[in-house]
């Protein structure tokens, strides 16, 4: 297939994206993030061996920034060859994802337990508990599931103002910021967490990068790999 027919096809996907349940769309984006992830994988491996070396992974990091890692590509590296294979990638990145969902739901299960009207929250009932708020804002699944609410609460800007704690969670929840560039963008306007969070001063702005120079193909990046001890710079 060429790139244009790949891409028309990707364009196809993700405009079905628009009219699928929940589950569904997840199940396409995940397609959708293999085939983008595959893309790249070709692209990057310059001298055609199937395999990346440790410089083709640098040199394309926007798209393999997880095994930028000297840590994470050696953990990655399963027979040590110094080189990784697509399925070596793939491998990590399944049990990464399955990782995060499973993590994410004993959360929940936790906040479940916690709060008993969680299932039937209300926008008044979740703005009465901002520390119910702090939790469920870390929480990607919860997060892409309940997109309304989450936009209602940040469309508060009275309410996010007197509770800046939610709003550091919301920031650190950098899976959700990247499925979410252009609500992104506007966060990051924010100082006032921004002057909180110096950590994330960098990887905020190479966010900002990427949103302007790859706009059609930052919703495919795997949002599930995307995790907080990334190495954007340096």
């Amino acid at each position: 297939m060429n790139q244009n027919a790949y891409r028309a096809t990707l364009a196809l996907v993700l405009s079905i994206l628009t009219c699928t349940t929940l589950t569904a769309q997840q199940n396409i984006s995940r397609i959708t993030s293999e085939w983008f992830q595959e893309e790249r994988f070709l692209i990057a491996d310059l001298d055609d061996d199937a395999r990346l070396n440790r410089a083709e992974v640098d040199q394309f990091a926007q798209e393999f920034i997880y095994f930028t890692n000297d840590r994470q590509f050696d953990l990655t590296d399963r027979n040590q060859d110094g080189l990784l294979s697509f399925s070596e990638i793939r491998a990590v990145t399944e049990s990464e994802r399955n990782y995060r969902f499973q993590l994410d739901r004993r959360e929940l299960q936790a906040l479940a337990r916690q709060y008993p009207l969680l299932a039937q929250a209300t926008l008044r009932y979740l703005k009465d508990n901002p520390a119910l708020v702090e939790g469920l804002f870390s929480n990607f699944n919860w997060m892409m599931e309940h997109q309304n609410q989450v936009l209602d609460i940040l469309n508060d800007q009275v309410w996010t103002s007197a509770h800046p704690e939610v709003m550091i969670s919301l920031h650190n929840n950098l899976r959700w910021m990247v499925a979410n560039p252009s609500t992104a963008r506007k966060l990051y306007r924010d100082r006032r967490v921004t002057q909180q969070l110096p950590q994330f001063l960098a990887w905020r702005a190479d966010h900002q990068d990427l949103i302007r120079q790859f706009p059609s193909t930052t919703a495919m990046l795997d949002l599930d790999f995307i995790h907080a001890g990334i190495r954007i710079r340096g």
